[in-house]
């Protein structure tokens, strides 16, 4: 039997048909409704306007957006997340990003944004100026979350840091946390670069061949610091890439410079690890690079080099860092082209660091392979007006070390020649000569050299003048010593312990018409003399020349130039007091009011 509704119940039934029918086509035309009121508010800025009535320090903006709630993802072109503080300001900027948005979560003041895609990134941070301290909140208030989870970036072009910034394409995979005034929290976990360059002051210094690296960054709000980023950075870097010629550093030297590079490009393979901002445990940096061309006024030194890096731990609470810089064959030349060749040159710095310092203790060691003869006579466009070498020639070399040796020996430098010929004007000299230079006092400032702290020994020194030396021997120190390179200049402060005056009394007597009595009588033993001494090109400067003996004195100032005198001096001897006085005409005595004489010669300044 077949059942059929009866006439009613159809009738029931059609009203409430049409009924679903209205409910869904209003449900369609609100959730239509709706969509387009997201897509205006997304394009006419109300997300941002209400962001921004909440904090001025944080800003999202884009261009364009559409989306299709809320099944489809978010899509934004010319997207920019924009963050500013008392010190710092720093942007990201995407092409294009796509992600999955909680549109309720906007209501909670929170962006709340899951599997962002996104291409065509930029970065960017620079040192904040003009920000004043952002007012503490008051107790209700609420501050904005923003939390980017499972980010995908493609093709990031650029990561600007101000002077140091790379160019190329990457990609990066990550999340970004930031929770208004309380912390910001990045972190990495696939960074691969497929090309590009890194560049200082919009010059490329590498170009990486292969680099990857993961990150993290926790950066803690406080009151008293603000943003605090002195242990906000964790990270390993692995790569390899290219260094380029080194002439960019020239502009980072000054115009006035007296030092200039070229060359010297290679390799630099590297697995650097970051704990807190510092190097960490597990660091290896390897480089290797062609001949570096370096020169210093009229020196020039060429050379490959090689450094190597490394960070371990000794035991549990010591930690121990190694450098060496390694420099084989090094070729110096002077400005006659001639020079000096030393095999190899190795600085070696070993730093431990444990639980009871808290500065890194550091143990430099230097070792210079003896190098080949040099022709003094190189020295001779420097020398010539003081000595003009007529032969002689020096090596450099650090000197051996024993068991015995003390730990500053290990950054000395020794200078030695064999016996050395030469003219002072129309006498002629013979010695040999020793420098110890002590390395830990060397100091560079692009312009001159520091050799505070060296000693020069002066040995079988002879002369043939009117006065002459046989076999004399002394040692001087330099408490202060510069020699800059253009020109060349040695300026220096002296100081001498002498068992005997020969090289004074030949050099005052080497004077024509010089009284003889002052031969005997200057010749004292166990002087202490001491004064300032000048070498360029135009001859030998002394000044605030002081000596002193058994009842003997003598104070003034010299020129020599090609063995001519100039300058005055004032000498007692007991109870004499006399002035003399150097002078193109010859020398005159003064003994009658020697000291009202002498006051009346200032010593002119140095050249």
């Amino acid at each position: 039997m077949t059942l059929f509704p009866t006439p009613e119940v159809q009738d029931d039934a059609a009203p409430r048909r049409k009924r679903w029918r209205r409910a869904a086509l209003w449900g369609l035309g609100f959730v239509l409704l709706l969509e387009v009121a997201i897509n205006v508010a997304l394009n006419l800025g109300v997300v941002q306007t209400i962001m921004a009535r909440s904090t001025s320090r944080t800003e999202l903006a884009w261009k364009r957006a559409w989306w299709l709630w809320p099944f489809g993802q978010l899509h934004l072109s010319d997207f920019t997340l924009t963050q500013q503080n008392k010190h710092q300001w720093w942007q990201v900027n995407m092409d294009t990003l796509d992600a999955n948005v909680s549109l309720t979560a906007l209501l909670r003041k929170r962006v709340d944004v899951q599997r962002i895609n996104g291409k065509g990134a930029k970065f960017r941070i620079e040192p904040s100026y003009g920000i004043e301290d952002e007012p503490s909140p008051g107790p209700d208030y609420q501050p904005w979350v923003i939390q980017l989870a499972d980010v995908t970036v493609h093709e990031v072009r650029e990561l600007n840091f101000g002077r140091v910034r790379f160019v190329g394409d990457l990609d990066v995979q990550g999340l970004l946390d930031i929770k208004g005034r309380d912390h910001v929290h990045v972190e990495t976990p696939t960074i691969r670069v497929n090309t590009g360059f890194m560049e200082v002051d919009m010059k490329p210094v590498t170009r990486l061949e292969r680099l990857e690296a993961t990150a993290q960054l926790d950066v803690p709000f406080t009151e008293e610091k603000g943003w605090d980023l002195s242990q906000a950075l964790s990270a390993r870097i692995q790569g390899e890439m290219e260094l380029l010629p080194l002439d960019w550093l020239n502009e980072h030297l000054g115009t006035r410079s007296a030092v200039s590079l070229r060359g010297g490009g290679g390799k630099l393979d590297l697995d650097l690890r970051l704990q807190g901002n510092a190097v960490a445990n597990g660091t290896r940096i390897k480089a290797a690079g062609a001949e570096l061309d370096v020169r210093a006024g009229p020196i020039r030194a060429r050379a490959p080099w090689s450094v190597a890096a490394s960070m371990e731990a000794r035991s549990v609470d010591v930690r121990q860092a190694t450098l060496r810089l390694a420099l084989a064959p090094v070729r110096v030349s002077g400005p006659e082209g001639t020079g000096a060749e030393v095999p190899e040159i190795i600085l070696t710095v070993l730093a431990t660091r444990g639980a009871e310092h808290s500065d890194w203790q550091l143990e430099p060691d230097l070792r210079v392979a003896k190098s080949r003869p040099v022709d003094l006579k190189m020295l001779n466009p420097w020398l010539a007006r003081t000595i003009e070498i007529e032969s002689g020639s020096m090596t450099v070399q650090s000197p051996e070390r024993t068991k015995a040796s003390k730990p500053r020996d290990s950054l000395r430098l020794s200078v030695d020649s064999d016996l050395v010929t030469g003219r002072m004007g129309d006498i002629k000299v013979l010695l040999r000569a020793e420098a110890d230079v002590d390395a830990r006092n060397l100091s560079w400032d692009t312009k001159s050299l520091s050799l505070t702290g060296t000693t020069v020994r002066l040995t079988n020194v002879s002369t043939n003048g009117p006065v002459p030396i046989r076999a004399w021997s002394g040692v001087f120190t330099l408490p202060q010593a510069r020699l800059s390179l253009s020109p060349t200049v040695l300026s220096a402060r002296f100081s001498s312990k002498l068992t005997d005056t020969q090289p004074m009394v030949a050099l005052l007597t080497s004077a024509k018409n010089l009284p003889a009595l002052l031969t005997s009588v200057l010749n004292i033993q166990n002087v202490s003399i001491n004064g300032r001494v000048q070498v360029d090109d135009q001859g030998l400067q002394l000044r605030e020349l002081k000596a002193d003996g058994e009842n003997f004195s003598l104070e003034g100032h010299l020129d020599l130039v090609q063995g001519r005198l100039t300058g005055a001096l004032l000498a007692k001897l007991g109870i004499v007091t006399g002035g003399i006085e150097f002078k193109p005409g010859g020398p005159n005595v003064h003994l009658l009011n020697a000291k009202q004489w002498f006051a009346k010669q200032p010593a002119p300044p140095f050249r």
